[in-house]
Formats: C-alpha cells, sequence, structure tokens
C-alpha cells in the first residue's frame, strides 16, 4: 500500500457516459480511498448518458453530501468532461478516475504521494500490464510514438487519464483557447512539471467501452494536426517525391501506357492526400474561431457559471426596450 500524503485537500473526478451498471460500484471504491484524506469530495460528470446513469448518480448525492454531479444537455466527449471537472473541483488536487475502475482507485496514493513530494504539478499513471483490448493497446503506443518521435509533440510518455493534477494548473490549460483540446500535449506547452509513474491496470468491472478503432484514429489525428505542423512538411516532400517520379515516368514513358497510367495515379493520390491534410487544417481553424462552448451543462447540484449553464437566460429579460412617445423636431408635414 502506497504512502498516504500528510494532509491532501482533493477532489476525485469521474467523468461516465452511460455507465449505469458500474457507477454504484464506482462510488464505493472511489469512496473507500478519497474520504481517507478529510478534505476531499467526489465530482461526476455526467457526459450526457442516455441510461440511468444521471439517476444513480443523483441518489447517491442525495445520500452524501461530498459529493457532487454536474450533468451535460448532450454527449460532449471525454476532453470536455474533465475540462468541466477541473473548473468545479474545488479542491487543490484532483485526480482523475474511471466509472469502469480500470484504474484502481486504491492507486491514486501512489500518484498524490509523488505529486507531494516531488512538488510537480501533474503525476500520469503509466499502466502496468494494460488489460484493454490488443487494438487499442497498439493504437495508443503507435500514435504516441509517431507524435513524439517524428512530429516533435513533447507528451508524457505512455500516460492515461488516470492523473493527479494540481487543480489550479489544470484550470489554466483547460483555458488554453487551443484548436484541438488535448490536455496531456497542451500541460508541457505551458511550462508545467510532470512526471510518470507506474500503476497497476484491471478489466472493466461492468459495462461496454467507448472506445472505437474510428474514434482512436480521429483522436490520433486530432493530435497531430493540433500541435503540429511536420504532417505538412511530410506531405510537401511526397508531394515533391510523386511529381519527379511521374515527371521521370513521362520522360521516359514515350507511349508506355501502364507506365504513364501509373505515374498519373500516384500524382492524383498524392495531390489528394495533400489536400486532405490541409482540410483538416482548415477545420482546426474552424474549429477554434467557432466560438462555440466545449460543454453545457443541463443539471447540477452545485452552483453553476452562467456561461456554462444551458438556460442561464430563462428568467432574464429579453433587453428589449419599450418604445416611448415619438420625438418631433420642427413642423413636420
Amino acid at each position: 500500500m502506497a504512502r498516504l500524503p500528510a494532509t491532501l485537500s482533493i477532489t476525485a473526478m469521474v467523468p461516465c457516459y452511460n455507465e449505469e451498471e458500474c457507477i454504484e460500484q464506482a462510488y464505493l471504491e472511489i469512496k473507500k480511498e478519497i474520504y481517507r484524506y478529510e478534505d476531499s469530495e467526489i465530482l461526476f460528470i455526467d457526459d450526457g448518458s442516455t441510461d440511468r446513469t444521471l439517476e444513480i448518480i443523483k441518489r447517491i448525492a442525495v445520500s452524501d453530501p461530498r459529493v457532487a454531479y454536474l450533468s451535460f444537455a448532450r454527449n460532449f466527449g471525454l476532453e470536455s468532461a474533465f475540462t468541466a471537472g477541473f473548473a468545479y473541483a474545488s479542491k487543490e488536487w484532483t485526480v482523475q478516475l474511471d466509472a469502469d475502475l480500470q484504474s484502481p482507485p486504491a492507486e491514486l496514493h501512489r500518484l498524490a504521494g509523488r505529486a507531494v513530494e516531488g512538488d510537480y504539478d501533474a503525476v500520469f499513471a503509466v499502466r502496468r500490464s494494460r488489460q484493454d483490448p490488443w487494438y487499442r493497446r497498439l493504437g495508443t503506443r503507435g500514435h504516441q510514438a509517431i507524435a513524439t518521435r517524428i512530429l516533435g509533440i513533447e507528451l508524457p510518455v505512455h500516460a492515461s487519464v488516470f492523473r493527479v493534477v494540481r487543480t489550479a494548473v489544470a484550470r489554466k490549460v483547460a483555458d488554453c483557447e487551443v484548436s484541438t483540446p488535448y490536455f496531456i500535449a497542451t500541460l508541457p506547452l505551458i511550462g508545467a512539471r510532470y512526471t510518470t509513474v507506474e500503476t497497476a491496470h484491471s478489466a472493466r468491472s461492468a459495462g461496454r467501452g467507448k472506445w472505437s478503432l474510428g474514434k482512436l484514429f480521429r483522436h490520433a489525428i486530432d493530435l497531430f494536426v493540433g500541435f503540429s505542423y511536420r504532417p505538412l512538411a511530410l506531405v510537401y516532400v511526397a508531394a515533391a517525391a510523386a511529381a519527379a517520379a511521374a515527371a521521370a515516368a513521362l520522360a521516359i514513358g514515350h507511349g508506355d501506357v501502364p507506365l504513364l497510367a501509373t505515374a498519373s495515379v500516384v500524382l492524383h493520390a498524392a495531390g489528394l492526400g495533400a489536400l486532405a491534410l490541409l482540410a483538416r487544417y482548415l477545420v482546426r481553424i474552424m474549429r477554434g474561431s467557432a466560438g462555440l462552448p466545449r460543454y453545457q451543462i443541463r443539471e447540477a447540484n452545485i452552483p453553476v457559471r452562467p456561461r456554462d449553464d444551458l438556460y442561464a437566460y430563462q428568467n432574464e429579460p429579453t433587453g428589449r426596450v419599450t418604445p416611448g412617445p415619438m420625438l418631433q423636431t420642427g413642423n413636420l408635414p
């Protein structure tokens, strides 16, 4: 058992989406560990669940005054869920935990102890003997390797979302005006001190995982395009090489139809690839300028900022001015 820091003010933040089968067990397991710290709370972020997840959370909150919750108006995604969690956590430190209990709550003391003793702003768990499908393990390692070794993006290597973060620093990261919100890539950019600690990892306690191959791919592309311009340089090199190969084929082809056709296909494929990547960068710019909120809260048992409240303007005046008598100047016809 990891040694507990002498004193710690900490929020256990738990994003959840359609976790009715395991949310109650998650509460009991997390409560057992986090309440070992006198100044602690549990904050559930319901990411627009369509099952009984919110109903169960509300029942828990009624029976336990140290439980707070926020419920989104729709499914905004994991990044938005923990962004809201960091914004509304009331303690000095925040530990992010999964509702599926794959990251054992008992391991949070190891992360918290390292953060306090080493004076770090964030400590990330590196999952030992990771209990996830092969494509998730391979996908995570692959896209992080590409990001760090090829694209030059600084990341806490093999870091997971199980982490203890100084709440003030986490809020600073969340407030950064980045077109692609990506916590572990933004944290190093602001100069935060971080490290990693190896922790145990368990199989899902109940329910189904939410990560598909398509979602993993989109997540990786968001990281690559959102935090590096090197993909553009790589595409330029590939396009130049394809153009040179096509020119060579044209020079030596002289009626060789298969060779010329192959050169044309290669050249067009390189052009389409470059256009696709440029379109992705344009989407990045549009996201940053759209001005849409990252999340909107429909229900909560704690005070919510007007900008985050879906119904903030429900009882506000319309702002219309009742017209008074028209002022007349001079002799009008």
